[in-house]
């Protein structure tokens, strides 16, 4: 009886570790595959064109967050790019 508790309890924390997961990878928005992206390195020069009042800037409903590279990811072939 102790087995299958442990084991339902194992599951539950599985399925929502999963589930945490699944929504995590909803949200992230690929960096543009082009010029003006690729060399970039530091989140702070993401602000010169999507900063408050620039062209680009972030919408209104876009988090407050100045981390630009914890949910906007680059594909592989272009990490190895940027380095």
């Amino acid at each position: 009886m102790k087995a299958l508790k442990h084991t339902a309890f194992i599951a539950m924390v599985l399925f929502v570790v999963g589930l945490l997961y699944f929504f995590s990878t909803k949200t992230v928005v690929p960096i543009p595959r082009d010029d003006t992206h690729l060399g970039m390195k530091e989140e702070t020069k993401c602000l010169d064109c999507h900063g408050e009042g620039k062209e680009y800037a972030r919408k209104d409903t876009h988090p407050p967050k100045d981390m630009c590279f914890n949910c906007h990811k680059m594909k592989k072939a272009d990490t190895e790019k940027r380095d």
